[in-house]
């Protein structure tokens, strides 16, 4: 079905054409936290030095690509769910960190953690996203991790349904507000699939 699409892990030169993926992926998450943190930078490019970066959980090293030629397609990005407990958020508004704060108490700590999985337009329902699933189990399992987890927004139905169908069940609901820049009901929704 999708035998001319390679899945790749990531480089450092896919930065760029990661972050509108990864942005994309985070359902308005990214605008909310990041915009106007660096006045007239766009939020993706906020995304590009950490994405080319060779350390940090949003390194490129964590990520995959699927590419169509030389065209990056989709992405997959996952870490340990234990990384987020260490992660830098003092640049953040304080305000926008405290209105997600369920997110974090939503999380199921020593998983593997799906943060973000998108597939371009053009390119869905062609089964590459379960095909980037699958590197995400290869990496998960190679780690030593015996389930991965990731929050899907509650009223995005086709990506549940997605995860549905490649066995991740619901287990928690982080009862993040709706808000006119994060514009989603039902809150966030974590899954997760035992391995």
């Amino acid at each position: 079905m999708t035998a001319e699409i390679l899945i790749r892990s990531a480089e450092p030169d896919d930065a760029p054409a990661v972050a509108p993926l990864m942005v994309e992926a985070g359902g308005g998450i990214y605008q909310f936290l990041l915009d106007g943190v660096v006045p007239g930078m766009p939020v993706a490019d906020l995304l590009v030095p950490g994405l080319a970066a060779r350390e940090g959980s949003f390194s490129h090293r964590h990520c995959a690509v699927a590419l169509d030629g030389d065209a990056v397609v989709g992405t997959a990005h996952a870490y340990p769910a234990d990384w987020m407990r260490s992660v830098d958020r003092s640049y953040l508004p304080p305000e926008r960190l405290a209105h997600i704060e369920s997110f974090d108490a939503a999380q199921d700590w020593g998983s593997y953690f799906l943060s973000a999985l998108a597939v371009a337009p053009p390119w869905r329902r062609q089964g590459i996203a379960g095909r980037l699933l699958d590197w995400v189990e290869g990496r998960a399992r190679s780690g030593g991790f015996d389930r991965i987890t990731l929050h899907v927004w509650a009223d995005n139905a086709a990506a549940r349904r997605l995860y549905a169908r490649h066995g991740y069940i619901e287990v928690e609901v982080a009862a993040i507000p709706w808000h006119e820049r994060l514009p989603h009901q039902g809150g966030s929704v974590l899954l997760r699939k035992r391995l």
